[in-house]
């Protein structure tokens, strides 16, 4: 591995952990704890003719990083270092609150380059909310497939 491509690998794993403008009127609450019990990934053919049961490990907790399996023991595995973190918000003038959502998939079974796929989320609730559950889809393989993170934290 280059040192340039060692640079860019950790600049896609330490931008991730910064997070955007929080909306008017919203302030910090905290990061959701998530435990490796609470989320599911699932890797789906982009025409849904098959899914592949995956397993994942909560490699780096500190940057909210995932190494993740999907379709181990068979000859379709694949292999993908998942970034995703959810952040909490509330209104200072009203009761209302937010989530902001990090979802950040690098494919390692490709080749490293400057190219990966993203998603940053804002949610927004007119009230205080009690999170019961998030599922967001990433492509992955050039849109070919899709990975998907569902959370469900535990109480």
């Amino acid at each position: 591995m280059t040192i340039l491509q060692r640079i860019i690998l950790a600049a896609l794993f330490l931008l991730p952990s910064f997070s955007f403008a929080a909306p008017a009127g919203f302030s910090f609450v905290n990061a959701k704890e998530i435990k490796e019990d609470d989320v599911t990934f699932t890797y789906q053919s982009n025409d849904g003719t098959f899914e592949l049961k995956c397993t994942h490990v909560f490699d780096q907790p500190e940057l909210s990083d995932w190494d993740v399996w999907c379709g181990k023991g068979t000859k379709m595995l694949r292999q993908f270092r998942v970034h995703f973190l959810v952040r909490q918000y509330q209104s200072k003038a009203a009761d209302r609150s937010a989530f902001e959502v990090l979802y950040w998939v690098i494919d390692r079974d490709q080749h490293m380059s400057k190219a990966f796929s993203s998603t940053s989320s804002w949610i927004q609730f007119r009230n205080l909310s009690n999170l019961e559950k998030m599922s967001f889809s990433q492509g992955v393989e050039n849109d070919y497939a899709y990975l998907t993170v569902e959370l469900k934290p535990t109480k």
